[in-house]
This record gives C-alpha cells, sequence and structure tokens, in this order.
C-alpha cells in the first residue's frame, strides 16, 4: 500500500507533484498574501505600517506577476480561453487525478 509520501512524490506509479501544480499553488499564495497585506494596510494604526504592509503587497505583487509569465509561457495557465473550455479542462483534470488515487 503506498504511503502518503510515495504518492505525493510520486512513488508507487502516483503522479508526482509537477512544476505546473507548484506554480499554481505559489499563486495560490501569493494571492492569500496580497489579501493579508492589504487588511492590514487598511486597518494599519500608523503611517508607518501602513507604509510597511503597502511595500509587502507591492512585493507579493512582482512575485505574482512573475510566476503567472512563467505559467502563461508554459501553458500552465490559460486566462484567455473561453470559459466552457477551460471548465472542461478543469474537469477532465479532476477526473484524471481522482482516478490515479483512486
Amino acid at each position: 500500500m503506498p504511503s502518503l509520501f510515495s504518492g505525493i512524490m510520486g512513488g508507487d506509479n502516483a503522479p508526482s507533484i509537477t512544476n505546473e501544480i507548484i506554480a499554481n499553488d505559489m499563486l495560490a499564495g501569493a494571492k492569500a498574501a496580497a489579501q493579508g497585506y492589504l487588511n492590514a494596510a487598511i486597518e494599519a494604526s500608523t503611517p508607518e505600517l501602513k507604509n510597511l504592509f503597502s511595500s509587502n503587497v507591492t512585493q507579493v505583487l512582482q512575485g505574482q506577476q512573475t510566476i503567472s509569465e512563467l505559467a502563461l509561457r508554459k501553458n500552465w495557465y490559460s486566462p484567455y480561453k473561453p470559459e466552457a473550455e477551460q471548465l472542461k479542462e478543469t474537469m477532465q483534470f479532476s477526473e484524471n487525478m481522482t482516478r490515479s488515487h483512486a
């Protein structure tokens, strides 16, 4: 029986974590970080804190842009496809992942 670790790392014939999955996770993390820093900047009680959090938002957005550009170049992310096509691809990906882990 494959362990959780071997499944994540691609052992025992399980699909491995790909660069695409890592990039998507990084994009999701950047989104959450940007939201957190923006909320903190809005709620900051002093101008110094507001500037600090605003600077962090800018840094996160720059990193997110870099990862987004990479994902677009590698065709890991296709924001310009019709919604129906994006949904179909997502469903196929989900079915493949579910099937491989069943």
